[in-house]
């Protein structure tokens, strides 16, 4: 069973490289990808275990639920907010106050996540790679070259 906490603390971790917060944004904004279903594979293949396809589909179904409903509206205020408002007096407030609520909804949809990975039959796997059942090949060693 995979513990929420852990996972969070990997993938902050992991986010403060910049080189991977790029990528991660990269393949949120040009390729549709979802940052923390690319973190939690990632981190389950750290762990050397391996989902099938039929699992990936199932986390990629509960994060695109959760950025329907949460996640995606909450953007569209933040940009609105910078795009339009910058000039307010009250901004640089409100914007941190708006990232604050959007790392709490990122934290609700990691949640979701596990729930979702701790009903799946995961198998140990030396060489698991569990990126490959959501991204291109090409996407997957960016990110690896961006990781190390």
């Amino acid at each position: 069973m995979l513990k929420q906490d852990l996972f969070w603390h990997y993938a902050c971790q992991l986010y403060t490289n910049k080189q991977v917060e790029e990528v991660l944004l990269h393949f949120q904004n040009a390729h549709g990808k979802n940052v923390n279903v690319c973190l939690l594979l990632d981190y389950i293949t750290d762990l050397n275990q391996q989902l099938s396809q039929a699992d990936v589909d199932a986390l990629i179904q509960c994060a695109t639920q959760l950025d329907e409903q949460l996640l995606s509206p909450y953007r569209i205020i933040r940009h609105t907010l910078k795009n339009e408002h910058s000039a307010s007096p009250n901004y640089s407030a409100a914007r941190l106050s708006l990232l604050k609520a959007e790392l709490e909804l990122e934290k609700l949809q990691q949640h979701y996540l596990i729930e979702q990975v701790n009903t799946c039959s995961i198998s140990y796997n030396i060489s698991a790679n569990n990126l490959a059942l959501y991204l291109p090949e090409s996407l997957v060693q960016r990110f690896l070259r961006a990781k190390s």
